[in-house]
């Protein structure tokens, strides 16, 4: 009938009392966590960014420009082991001596430190349970280094062997692990301005005797001698070499895949060793250095402190007077010495990770063979043991076949197996201890998804 009133609907249902259903809670896993506004809105055309237009930001994957600069240096150690550091007509030391002499040993060392840092998180460092296993493979991988370098020098092998003050340093890194980028940056300048005072001055007034290549042997007879050699008295004292790898940790917390990163590196390494070279010629040339050397330090002469100049000490550096602190020569240990090489090492490495951007073919044999460089300096120190009278005689020869036979045999490796034969026995080993030590924790509960367990009941505990 026109103008009744129509009966009220009944299918839709009222709100009744009682607890609603409470928010899922995000307990951190990436894969639970509550969408947001913003990942629900449309994005909206493609803008400019650095990631697009620097290349991508750091992932997981290997970074061959790295595994190239360890190519060159082990190929620069290899030659300053081998060949004659000095033309033996003129006198004068070869090209090849000047390029890597001290400079592959500081190349080596700053790529410890960007290894380091790699181990332990690069640019997004881990914290927590991720952090304290890192730190237990750190420490594994550290002595398993010191052992190998102890265990080589038994053979009393004919060269320097980096790979005890290799092993040490790595330990001394572990409670550096945590550090920012500007004060791994300042401690690797503390290390560079502080640690040739520590060795000036300890070879001023103590006299000892050093075990260049310490062993085990050494270790249990003369262990106060082995530890004096690793920290100050050796070819590569932790406290001055330990510059070399907090810059190397302080560069792998950067972005190394950013072009920006790269070319920094490479500006700057290349300013940094014009500035030291600059620095030495002046204050020696034209600053009155050379002179107080010559006159100050007793049964030198002129020839002998250019040696030293262009060799390095057979040992230790005079001390009769401090300007030989101002000097920077192969393994002086001096604060120029030091800026220079990691200058060096620096601006190789910012040129390889540029190259590698676009041509990593090229440098595909460095490639390889900076991918198992552990494995080729071991079989390289070990070929001294039988072969050492060979190798100085013929050492052209030796040098050529050995680097030809390790890139062919590392390339056979790297398409067959892939990580170099000590690099995966290592990487086994740390991390299993690792996970024995520092087992994962246990997956978090989800109260509200465990049987019997209702929102109302949720809702009576808070």
């Amino acid at each position: 009938m026109t103008g009744q009133n129509t009966p009220p609907d009944t299918t839709q249902k009222r709100p009744m009392p009682g607890p609603t259903d409470v928010r899922p809670i995000w307990d951190g896993e990436k894969e639970n966590r509550p969408a947001s506004i913003s990942e629900l809105s449309d994005p909206g055309p493609p803008t400019w960014s650095t990631d697009r237009a620097f290349g991508p930001r750091f992932s997981p994957n290997r970074i061959v420009g790295l595994d190239a600069a360890r190519g060159v240096a082990i190929i620069g150690m290899i030659a300053v082991h081998i060949l004659p550091p000095a033309n033996e007509y003129t006198g004068e030391p070869t090209a090849i001596w000047k390029m890597c002499a001290g400079n592959s040993a500081a190349l080596f060392a700053v790529l410890a430190g960007i290894s380091v840092a790699l181990m332990t998180g690069a640019n997004n460092p881990h914290v927590g349970i991720k952090w304290r296993r890192s730190c237990v493979s750190l420490i594994t991988r550290a002595l398993l280094i010191l052992g190998i370098g102890l265990a080589l020098d038994q053979f009393d092998v004919d060269v320097y062997n980096i790979l005890p003050y290799y092993g040490l340093m790595f330990l001394l890194a572990v409670p550096l692990t945590r550090l920012r980028i500007w004060h791994l940056l300042s401690l690797s300048l503390l290390f560079a301005f502080i640690g040739p005072l520590v060795i000036f001055a300890t070879n001023s007034r103590v006299v000892y005797l050093t075990t260049l290549n310490p062993s085990f042997y050494d270790v249990f007879e003369t262990p106060l001698d082995v530890v004096i050699t690793l920290l100050i008295g050796g070819t590569y004292p932790a406290v001055t070499w330990m510059a070399y790898l907090c810059l190397g940790m302080a560069v792998c917390r950067m972005n190394l895949k950013w072009l920006t990163t790269q070319i920094r590196l490479t500006v700057c390494g290349g300013l940094i060793a014009a500035s030291s070279a600059i620095f030495t010629t002046f204050a020696l040339d034209y600053g009155g250095g050379f002179a107080k050397l010559y006159g100050q330090t007793d049964g030198y002469g002129a020839h002998d402190i250019l040696e030293i100049f262009k060799f390095g000490p057979d040992g230790h550096l005079p001390t009769d007077t401090a300007w030989w602190l101002a000097i920077s020569g192969p393994h002086t240990e001096t604060t120029p010495s030091i800026m220079l090489s990691a200058g060096v090492a620096l601006f190789v490495i910012g040129v390889l990770l540029v190259i590698s951007r676009t041509l990593s073919g090229l440098l595909f044999p460095l490639i390889t063979a900076g991918s198992m460089s552990m494995t080729l300096y071991v079989s390289h120190l070990l070929l001294f043991v039988p072969f050492l009278d060979s190798i100085h005689e013929h050492a052209v020869i030796w040098f050529f076949a050995q680097i030809v036979s390790m890139i062919l045999l590392s390339s056979a490796w790297y398409f067959t197996v892939g990580k170099g034969p000590l690099e995966s026995l290592m990487a086994m080993i740390c991390r299993r201890i690792g996970k024995m030590v520092v087992p994962p924790s246990p997956d978090p509960v989800n109260v509200l998804k465990r049987p019997g367990f209702s929102s109302a009941s949720f809702t009576a505990l808070c």
